[in-house]
């Protein structure tokens, strides 16, 4: 007996539509091999999620102004390097 599960359970959750905007310039993006972080130089809180370079979009998180956090997986992580930040909706 085997056991098989639907595809759609093997894949994360993502968040965000097909073309996200860009996030605004003063919310800054750093990568390493493990982690994309993203620091928000805005005045105001901002909502932003990874896109990377295959076209995935990682989980939405919200940034208060001043604030910096992991926002993703490195360019070692599943979808490959990180190619920038987008608003979430």
């Amino acid at each position: 007996m085997s056991l098989t599960l639907p595809f759609a359970l093997a894949e994360p959750a993502f968040a965000g539509s097909g073309n996200p905007e860009p996030a605004p310039a003063c919310v800054a993006m750093y990568q390493s091999w493990r982690y994309t972080d993203a620091a928000n130089n805005c005045a105001d809180a901002v909502s932003v999620m990874v896109v990377y370079q295959d076209g995935a979009t990682g989980l939405c998180y919200t940034l208060p102004a001043g604030a910096a956090a992991t926002v993703g997986e490195g360019y070692l992580g599943q979808h490959g390097h990180p190619d920038h930040l987008a608003v979430c909706e």
